[in-house]
């Protein structure tokens, strides 16, 4: 197994990827929340709601873990423990974070849906990495595997 390094890391964190987030309920059990993100200038940015258990969880206890992995074999995943913290909504980006998953058209009509839906007072959680752990077993698929593993997208379930 591999580890992703530097920029290719980066790359990996800056796909098209639902993170799973994990915090400490009130009674001390892990809480995991699949979330959209966006990650910027090495921080994670969580766009929810301020009476969302995530963020009432976060703002007891600021120990976090978020996983980001790949839907298919072969697989990867980055998986980042740090701390977080509860802050001011920012300017645009719902916006941003939509557009990000769904494209400019796709985009707009989730915000569209999003702006109509009574959700209560936003925040943003940022998410500061303090150790950040990666594995890619790419190079441990032979190229059979990684043949049909492409294949198995297209052909009848079950085969």
């Amino acid at each position: 197994m591999k580890r992703l390094k530097g920029r290719e890391r980066e790359r990996f964190l800056n796909g098209r990827r639902v993170a799973v987030l994990a915090t400490i309920g009130a009674g001390g059990e892990p809480v995991l929340t699949p979330v959209w993100y966006l990650f910027e200038d090495s921080r994670i940015l969580v766009r929810t709601a301020k009476d969302a258990a995530k963020t009432l969880n976060i703002e007891r206890d600021p120990r976090v873990t978020v996983c980001v992995q790949d839907e298919a074999a072969p697989y990867r995943s980055v998986t980042v423990y740090g701390r977080a913290s509860v802050e001011a909504p920012q300017p645009g980006l719902g916006a941003r974070i939509s557009r990000h998953y769904l494209g400019f058209v796709g985009g707009k009509a989730y915000e569209r849906v999003v702006e109509n839906d009574v959700r209560g007072e936003e925040v943003t959680i940022v998410i500061a990495p303090e150790k950040v752990v990666s594995q890619d077993f790419g190079d441990e698929t032979p190229l059979i595997g990684k043949v049909w593993l492409r294949l198995k997208k297209v052909l009848p379930p079950g085969l």
